[in-house]
């Protein structure tokens, strides 16, 4: 199915080549306002080696935890998908370009975000309005960009860089490497990214059991100018990873993880006289991972992806427009049987079994249908997407934005792949493996304003709807990595919430202040809450399946999110010396409406930290005091607080067109005991102890 509809794809993106193969040309169009500035209220944009010179570790959640409002849910070295404001999982969306990253780290946060940014060139955080483009998420998006997502064609000649280093305790060899090489009409480029690491020690001198990573990742892009305002790039992304889950099972908890992608990109500018840029692209993409109980493969996860996007602007009075739409089709499979997933099977079924007879017999007992078997149907995911932004520059200090996105999904459940005994039986819901009709729309409205010379304000109201995930709907069974028990929800409507942002820029001399507040209202988080049995307790399926763990079911309900950050900083000029002193508070809380509070949301945090630049020379210090957990939720553990010492120094030398640098870099440097409070593992799983990391960088 799947590669039938890869043939057509292909097909219409020649036809479309062939369209922008002639030159179009446009006079110069005056745009009013200040966009490029606006823009950057609402995302955050970083070279990717930016970010890693004070990354804690390799992973996505690792390179943007130090900006404000994100954070890790660090499962070890190999494992980070990035929290934004207290939203994990689902509620952020992670893409490569325009198109959703085709993983499955939104499901656990065991399983390992799909790229390694050091193998990306560029992170955007996308918020408001311009998020909406993306995806409707209320945590916003990120966007990892690669070089086939650059529109202008590379300039001709020769360029690579490599980046080595070495870390005690866990922070392991890392390596990268990035080649690029053009002429007047071919280009090409190759990067490459490579980390292992053995199991480090906390802050306490304990050894994590499998903690140990193996990552690597190579990207591969081929360009052809067609003329002077179009070029067709093809890539070629190969991604391994095979790590070990520290969790409290005795024996070895590991995953080894593979996604291939292939894709196609047209970039145009200027097209038929009216579109300033149409960006085309063509992806598929075949994502797996094993789950092993020491080496018995008692898990499997696949997932194909093929996308279908286009994203195009235009200017047209004051307005300026920019539109995504897209076409996903994916299929999702999952493995649950011990030492029988080394591939997907179809069930057995056996004459005289009823089904559903062993799920049917567990409700009747224990008053719930749970089963010891494949954990969910497989599933075909067919999506339509579309997004809208209008940005209106009415004046040289003041500019809106209006957004809107849409969402039209068919998921199709498959259940062929469960044995007989466990499926869900008709008696307890009929319509149980019926095909779901859905869709979500999301708008948001932003403004942003210069209310002085020196003081600008972006502000954002938004509407959001998520249509709930095949995992959060038809997952029912026990999941190795994280020792729990999820049941999913097949009535599970979308979730819904009203989000506010509000962004203040304040300069004066040498300080510049800047706050940030949120409120997000949801008529239905979706989150994981503990089953409880008759007396309150939460169950443990121990009797039920055999494994020593508790259970929880996914449900919806009305909660609040809201925080608030402020940031001070101070940068001055003495002689050939820069300085720069940063001083920034956050605090957030989750509740539920109906009383308590949503687990695992990042605690109170304060940071400090010294720049100086001399010459080559550039250091930084910085120290992160996380304060204890102080709003738990139902059945949440508590996390003590901890003091966080980082440093980082580097020498820059130029020669011609050679550059080289040499880095030292230090985490924990305290070496104190420190808890993620984010994590599911947060007992089994501390963070590491003192690191100390040398590398270094060349260019030319």
């Amino acid at each position: 199915m799947i590669t039938k509809k890869i043939v057509l794809a292909s097909a219409s993106l020649i036809v479309t080549t062939s369209v922008f193969a002639a030159e179009y040309h446009l006079d110069a169009l005056e745009v009013k306002g200040k966009s490029e500035e606006a823009v950057a209220q609402e995302k955050i944009e970083k070279k990717s080696s930016d970010l890693a010179k004070e990354a804690r570790g390799e992973t996505l959640g690792d390179y943007l935890a130090n900006e404000t409002f994100i954070d890790s849910a660090s499962y070890g070295a190999a494992v980070g998908r990035p929290v934004v404001k207290g939203m994990d999982g689902y509620r952020v969306g992670v893409t490569n370009g325009n198109i959703v990253l085709n993983d499955l780290s939104a499901m656990s946060q065991d399983h390992a975000v799909g790229v390694m940014p050091r193998a990306t060139q560029k992170v955007e955080y996308l918020k408001g309005p311009a998020s909406l483009l993306y995806g409707s998420y209320s945590g916003g998006v990120i966007r990892t960009l690669g070089e086939e997502h650059n529109r202008e064609f590379a300039k001709e000649g020769f360029r690579a860089d490599t980046t080595v280093s070495y870390g005690s305790n866990g922070a392991g060899k890392v390596g990268s490497i990035t080649g690029e090489a053009a002429s007047e009409e071919f280009s090409a480029f190759i990067s490459g990214a490579y980390h292992e690491a053995d199991e480090y020690k906390d802050g306490n001198g304990n050894l994590i059991k499998d903690s140990d990573t193996l990552s690597q990742q190579v990207h591969a892009v081929l360009g052809y100018k067609l003329n002077e305002n179009s070029n067709f790039k093809l890539y070629y992304d190969n991604l391994n990873k095979d790590y070990g889950i520290p969790n409290i099972t005795e024996e070895r908890t590991s995953i080894e993880m593979k996604q291939e992608r292939y894709g196609a990109v047209l970039h145009a500018k200027d097209v038929f006289d009216l579109l300033e840029y149409m960006d085309t692209e063509i992806s598929y993409s075949d994502y797996l991972h094993h789950e092993y109980e020491d080496s018995s493969p008692d898990g499997l996860f696949g997932q194909k992806q093929l996308n279908i996007a286009t994203a195009f602007g235009l200017d047209f009075d004051d307005w300026h427009m920019d539109a995504t739409l897209e076409y996903q089709d994916g299929e999702l499979k999952v493995c649950h049987e011990h030492g029988g997933c080394e591939t997907f099977t179809i069930a057995r079924r056996n004459a005289g079994i009823v089904d559903g007879d062993y799920v049917l017999d567990n409700n009747n007992n224990y008053g719930y249908p749970f089963s010891h078997a494949h954990p969910m149907p497989n599933t075909i995911e067919t999506l339509f997407k579309s997004g809208l932004a209008l940005r209106n520059f009415f004046d040289d200090a003041n500019e809106i934005t209006l957004a809107a996105r849409s969402d039209v999904r068919k998921l199709t459940p498959n259940s062929e792949n469960i044995q007989q005994e466990s499926l869900m039986p008709v008696s307890l819901d009929p319509n149980y493996y019926d095909a779901i009709n859905d869709a979500a729309f999301s708008a948001s409205v932003g403004w942003y304003s210069y209310l002085a010379d020196n003081l600008t304000m972006q502000t954002s109201l938004s509407y959001i709807q998520r249509l709930p995930a095949a995992s959060e709907i038809f997952w029912n069974g026990f999941h190795h990595a994280t020792d729990s028990y999820i049941m999913g929800d097949r009535d599970l409507s979308n979730e819904e919430s009203v989000n506010f942002d509000l962004d203040m820029v304040h300069t004066l001399g040498s300080f510049t202040t800047e706050g940030s507040l949120f409120y997000y209202d949801f008529a239905n988080y979706i989150y994981q809450t503990p089953l409880l049995d008759a007396n309150g307790q939460q169950i443990n399926v121990l009797p039920i399946i055999g494994h020593d763990a508790l259970a929880w079911k996914i449900t919806g309900a009305g909660a609040q999110v809201y925080g608030a950050a402020l940031k001070e900083s101070y940068k001055k000029q003495l002689d050939a010396h820069e300085l720069k002193v940063t001083l920034e508070a956050e605090a957030l809380q989750g509740v539920l409406k109906e009383g308590g509070y949503i687990p695992r949301m990042p605690p109170f945090s304060a940071t400090a930290s010294l720049q100086h630049k001399l010459g080559g020379w550039t250091s930084k210090v910085s120290y992160k005091r996380v304060d204890r957990s102080r709003f738990l939720g139902e059945q949440e553990s508590a996390t003590p607080g901890y003091g966080w010492l980082s440093a980082y120094v580097e020498y820059l030398y130029k020669k011609n067109a050679m550059e080289a640098v040499v880095f030292v870099k230090a985490e924990n440097l305290a070496d104190e005991q420190a808890y993620n409070h984010l994590s599911f593992l947060k007992e089994s799983a501390p963070y590491a102890g003192r690191q100390i990391t040398l590398g270094a960088t060349l260019r030319f």
